[in-house]
């Protein structure tokens, strides 16, 4: 299969599904009967605040907050793909040797594959939550706020609203995390392209054992590839911080809900009285699709941490020696603008890479450490 197929592909799950006017239209109803929910639940926890209710209705009511934050993200998320993204290739694939078109086809594939098995794991959690179990009541703050207000409308809106859990599940994955890993992968092609180019500086006098200082021709040569390569980068970061500054405003709360909808659950598995045979498989397939978010997002912005650092690598090997005084201020030039890292920041010293990954994961654990302690001390 060619690369361009893998990117349709990658392109469909990403954008072009939610520019269907039947799915924009779910989105509006969806967001329009969510937010009263999401909203009154609110209240209800700040006026009857206890710690069992807390406990009982909070990891649906995160779960649900979560994707009204996608839904009302989506048209925001598509913009920066559609406006921006597709700004970013300075390079075509078709301009690709063989070697780079067989990388970015790996990348292409990796992505497409994790984009396949999240989408997978979003529609069986929406099943799961599609057949109903004796304990739905007791988690599902939506039921228990029908049976409050509207006790015999109950039964019919129920089963209006299942159906929509598909639509639900596969935006709260896609319009966070898919949209780092489909701008990663364009952004692969012109890394590796640039590397190719920074490497071919050089190549037609490799084998030249002697080189005069006064070949103006050879110094000629070499600026002109030297500022091609320099006009590429600054072309390419000049377009490609942009969204990394836009991602940067929404990319915290989708990482902060998500790991509390995960600890949520785990807390709920250990505090909530009484068996919980039966939300087994909801429980573990709700970790799995939020594990397998929280690595899209690690893995999405370290890719884009390492494209710099790749650039910058690259460029430091390039054998600039030979080079005439003005071509050594130009490379000199390039060094350090090429210093400056990609990076979707939160602060100074945090930003979205593996490092962040594994203290997420870290702070979960040590929140299941600390619930089953308490929970030990209170069976003691």
């Amino acid at each position: 299969m060619e690369v361009t197929n893998y990117i349709r592909i990658c392109r469909f799950f990403t954008v072009d599904i939610f520019e269907c006017r039947a799915m924009k239209c779910c989105l509006l109803a969806i967001s329009l009967i969510l937010s009263p929910l999401i909203l009154l639940q609110g209240y209800l926890f700040l006026r009857n605040f206890e710690l069992n209710y807390f406990v009982q209705y909070e990891p649906m009511y995160i779960l649900l907050l979560y994707m009204g934050v996608s839904i009302y993200c989506e048209a925001y998320t598509i913009n920066i793909i559609k406006i921006y993204i597709h700004q970013i290739q300075v390079w075509k694939i078709e301009e690709a040797t063989k070697e780079i078109k067989g990388k970015v086809r790996q990348t292409w594939i990796y992505i497409m594959a994790y984009m396949c098995t999240t989408t997978a794991l979003s529609l069986m959690g929406a099943i799961a939550c599609l057949v109903p179990t004796p304990r739905d009541e007791d988690l599902l703050f939506v039921l228990n706020l029908l049976q409050l207000y509207v006790p015999q409308w109950k039964n019919f809106i129920v089963w209006c609203l299942r159906p929509t859990l598909f639509v639900l599940f596969y935006v709260g994955v896609s319009v966070p995390g898919f949209a780092i890993l489909y701008y990663n992968g364009h952004l692969n092609l012109q890394k590796l392209m640039l590397k190719h180019c920074l490497g071919d500086i050089n190549a037609r006098f490799r084998h030249v054992e002697y080189i005069r200082w006064n070949n103006a021709e050879y110094h000629r040569q070499i600026e002109d590839k030297l500022m091609s390569c320099v006009k590429y980068h600054i072309q390419l970061t000049e377009t490609a911080l942009i969204p990394l500054r836009l991602a940067e405003v929404y990319v915290l709360p989708f990482q902060i809900m998500g790991t509390c909808v995960t600890a949520s659950m785990l807390l709920v598995f250990f505090a909530f009285e009484g068996s919980m045979s039966d939300q087994y498989f909801r429980m573990v397939i709700m970790v799995l699709t939020a594990s397998a978010l929280l690595l899209g997002f690690a893995v999405g912005g370290q890719g884009i941490e390492d494209l710099s650092e790749e650039i910058y690598e690259a460029l430091s090997q390039v054998e600039w020696y030979h080079w005439n005084s003005k071509n050594k201020k130009t490379y000199l030039f390039f060094l350090m603008h090429a210093a400056r890292k990609f990076k979707i920041k939160y602060s100074e010293n945090v930003s979205l890479n593996y490092q962040l990954g594994l203290k997420v994961v870290n702070a979960i654990f040590s929140a299941m450490s600390v619930i089953y302690s308490l929970q030990q001390k209170k069976y003691s």
